[in-house]
């Protein structure tokens, strides 16, 4: 093989071919079959071999001399069967019966005669006891020694022996049995008796099984009675546990402790559970105020109450069957679900500070009120509301949710208590007063106690003293909304204080300064109605006619009251109302035109423009108007638009029909005027009547004619003022002389003469006279051909003169 592997590796060397042939003769076959006996044989005594193997041969010889031991073995016991039989067991029962009642640690004799057959061997005896009573705890068993030779076989941990005390689980069947000793003859027992005697004592806690049943039953009840009282919120002093059942624990107690059985720590702990838990309830319901029981020690009685009994093998199953609540827990409170909402409750109480628990007790009974009587009784124990923080907690008590984190109002620190379930929570309006369902003490009392927290007087009145106080009085009066079921009221009566008596500009800036913080047009809470009330109350007032003709008793005067304040109607966020009637705008600026048409016809003679012509010059009117409201050249006024709330400043210029009338009397010239300023006035600047055209062929009320000598001429300066100078027209007939006497019965004036001499006059009587001569230019004025003008002043009004013309100077 060597070659062809060069010959590969030498590529141009000649190859060779290698023919392989066998040196040898082929061997035989290794298996050989053999019958299934021989390959069971050979298994057995080599199993390391395949038992067809061809030679098989046994190599080790023990394996060999196993299988001969056990063949022989085996003959020997069927020998043995075959020459002898088995020995018998004899086995008898006997009742263990009792009839006594109640829990008692006892000891019963249980002796039995086993009656042995004549004839065959027995192995051993056998004792069955029957209806053992039911046992608590350990059964104790002892079998006395026998008449015969035994050997004792007992179910015990321990080893059994006669005349020995032994320890057995208790039940309801033992079997005692009594072993062939070794060695023994056949006649076994037998030759010692025929009627065996047995005597076995069975020591136990009988009948405690009812006892514990009975007790857990009556304690289960007793338990559901002091919930019942949890539930009636009763006060009566603490009953329980009943004395028949702490007779009963005693009595089982001390049966128990008499066989060793440890029941005395699980039925004292349920006494003493249960007498916490009454105690409780009587320190809690049964004091005024009511007292914060130990609800950590409650629960720790019930929990040691709750391990006792479980870890007890006799008590753990009746106290179940019984229904027995292991937890005060609400979730396993079973049968005690009210007092485990109470002992919740003080859990939370527990963890509070000291000064607190005693307000949160009161909350607590509160919330645990069975009716809506018992609830009005436990509100008027609360203690009153101590502050706005006291009164804003207050209000998560109305129609609460079971289970909702309640705050405790009056805690001197934030706290909570939560409330598991409410039989008869507070209901109704969310807020303190007479309607709401707030709990408080005294609901009237509270709402008014409040209010004054907030800072309102006793009629629920919030004073806002400056302007600089509204947003605080908003953030009051917002709290108050969500506290009080009657809001309080904002008095903003110190804002406006005085400005009553003080001019637009004055009232203007004022309102500037309120509505900055707070404006009605905008806004609509308290405040901002309070003063669009007051506001509208102010210019009410301010606009009244009677005290604009006390204010606007002058031109000057509408300039000082309306300057400054021509937008003062702005500030309101509708219609003037005054009285429940509208005012509007247009009505205001009528007043006031009425006002200040009225000081136009006194301003000329108060401020003496043209005091010769008794205050009837209407250009001199205009030029002071112009003057004193900074008026262009032929302004005569500054009308606000009709639409618009604006006032005049100043109205359109004129003057009253009564003061018209008085020039068309008294100063005709006057009337000139006046017809001017009309005619040149700006359009919607001039507004008032004029005189009346003079009718061709009338005389005028300030023309006299003087005729003849013995015809005197007479005028009344009707309408016209006193005081005030009144220019008359003569007109000198052909038959009139030059000289005119000017008479009336009371002073007057002649230019500015003072007319002071008296005649008599024989028709007329005492007069005062002044003779007039037309052909003296400095005497009288003339006027045309035949026209003189003079100038009167009487000295009372409607006062008469009458007019002389003289032929001969005679004065």
């Amino acid at each position: 093989m060597a070659t062809p592997a060069a010959a590969d590796r030498e590529p141009h060397a000649q190859r060779r071919v290698a023919v392989a042939s066998p040196v040898d003769e082929a061997p035989e076959e290794e298996l050989q079959r053999v019958g299934w006996p021989l390959t069971v044989l050979r298994l057995a005594l080599a199993p390391e071999l395949h038992p067809w193997a061809r030679g098989f041969r046994v190599r080790r010889f023990g394996p060999l001399a196993v299988v001969a031991a056990a063949v022989l073995l085996l003959l020997m016991l069927a020998a043995s069967g075959c020459s002898s039989a088995p020995r018998q067991s004899l086995l008898q029962h006997a009742s263990a019966a009792s009839t006594a009642d109640g829990a008692r640690c006892d000891t019963m004799l249980v002796s039995q005669e086993l009656q042995v057959p004549p004839e065959g061997a027995l192995s051993d005896l056998r004792l069955t006891l029957r209806d053992v009573p039911e046992a608590v705890g350990q059964l104790r068993v002892l079998v006395r020694r026998p008449r015969f030779p035994a050997r004792l076989q007992l179910d015990t941990e321990s080893t059994p022996d006669f005349d020995k005390v032994l320890e057995v689980p208790a039940r309801r069947q033992l079997t005692v049995v009594l072993v062939r000793p070794r060695g023994a003859a056949d006649d076994w027992p037998r030759a010692y008796c025929a009627a065996c005697r047995v005597d076995v004592e069975l020591t136990g806690l009988f009948g405690a099984r009812e006892g514990l049943r009975g007790f857990f039953a009556r304690a289960t009840a007793e338990a559901a009675a002091i919930d019942s009282a949890f539930s009636r919120q009763a006060s009566e002093r603490a009953e329980h546990p009943s004395p028949a059942l702490r007779e009963l624990a005693t009595g089982l107690s001390a049966e128990a402790k008499r066989c060793g059985v440890p029941l005395q720590t699980a039925l004292g702990g349920v006494l003493e559970a249960l007498a916490q838990l009454d105690a409780a309830r009587a320190r809690f319901y049964a004091t005024d105020p009511p007292q914060l029981p130990d609800a950590a020690a409650l629960q720790k009685a019930w929990e040691s109450a709750a391990t006792a009994v479980e870890t007890s093998p006799a008590a753990q199953p009746e106290a179940r069957a019984a229904g027995w609540p292991f937890s005060l827990r609400l979730r396993a409170a079973g049968k005690l679900r009210r007092a485990g909402e109470h002992v919740a409750l003080w859990s939370q109480i527990a963890q509070l500070p000291p000064e607190d628990q005693a307000v949160a007790m009161r909350w607590m009974a509160l919330a645990l009120a069975a009716d809506p009587a018992a609830l009005e009784a436990r509100a008027a124990a609360l203690p009153p509301i101590r502050d706005v923080a006291d009164a804003e907690a207050r209000l998560e008590w109305v129609d609460p949710r079971p289970g909702t984190a309640l705050p405790i109002p009056g805690a001197s620190k934030p706290a909570t208590l939560a409330v598991p379930d409410f039989r008869a929570p507070p209901s109704g309006k969310r807020c303190i007063g007479g309607v709401g369902g707030v709990p408080v003490r005294d609901r009237e009392a509270e709402a008014h106690a409040v209010a004054a927290m907030l800072g309102a007087d006793a009629r629920q009145r919030l004073r806002i003293a400056t302007a600089g106080d509204l947003p605080g009085a908003r953030q009051t009066l917002r709290r108050a909304r969500a506290l009080l079921c009657e809001p309080l009221v904002a008095d903003v009566t110190p804002l406006f204080f005085g400005l009553e008596q003080k001019e637009l500009g004055a009232v203007n800036a004022r309102l500037e300064a309120i509505y900055a913080d707070v404006d009605p047009r905008r806004q609509n809470d308290e405040i901002a109605r309070a003063v669009a009330t007051r506001t509208s109350e102010l210019l009410c007032k301010l606009f009244e006619p009677e005290v604009l003709q006390k204010r606007v008793n002058s031109v000057v005067g509408y300039r000082i009251f309306v300057e400054g304040g021509t937008r003062v109607l702005d500030f309101l966020p509708g219609p003037l109302f005054c009285d429940h009637k509208g005012v509007p705008a247009r009505e205001v600026r009528r007043r006031l035109r009425d006002a200040y048409r009225a000081a136009l016809d006194r301003h000329a003679a108060a401020d003496r423009l043209c005091p010769v012509r008794g205050g009837k010059c209407p250009e001199e009117v205009a030029t002071s108007v112009r003057r004193l409201f900074s008026l262009d050249r032929f302004d005569l006024a500054a009308p606000a638009p009709p639409e618009s709330r604006a006032l005049d400043y100043p109205p359109p210029f004129g003057f009253s029909e009564e003061w018209v009338r008085k020039l068309d009397r008294c100063a005709r010239e006057a009337c000139d005027a006046l017809l001017r300023l009309r005619n040149e006035a700006p359009q919607g600047q001039f507004d008032g009547p004029v005189c009346a055209p003079p009718v061709e062929g009338v005389s005028q009320p300030q023309d006299v004619t003087l005729e003849r000598p013995e015809s005197p001429a007479t005028i009344t300066l009707s309408s016209c003022e006193a005081h005030a100078g009144v220019r008359l027209t003569l007109h000198r007939g052909q038959e009139a002389g030059t000289l005119v006497s000017i008479a009336s019965a009371h002073p007057f004036r002649y230019g500015s003469e003072t007319v002071t001499r008296l005649g008599r006059h024989p028709q007329l009587g005492r007069i005062f006279e002044r003779v007039a001569d037309l052909a003296d230019p400095g005497d009288v004025s003339r006027r045309g051909d035949g026209n003189w003008e003079v100038a009167l002043t009487p000295t009372v009004e409607n006062q008469v003169f009458w007019f002389f013309t003289l032929r001969r100077r005679d004065y």
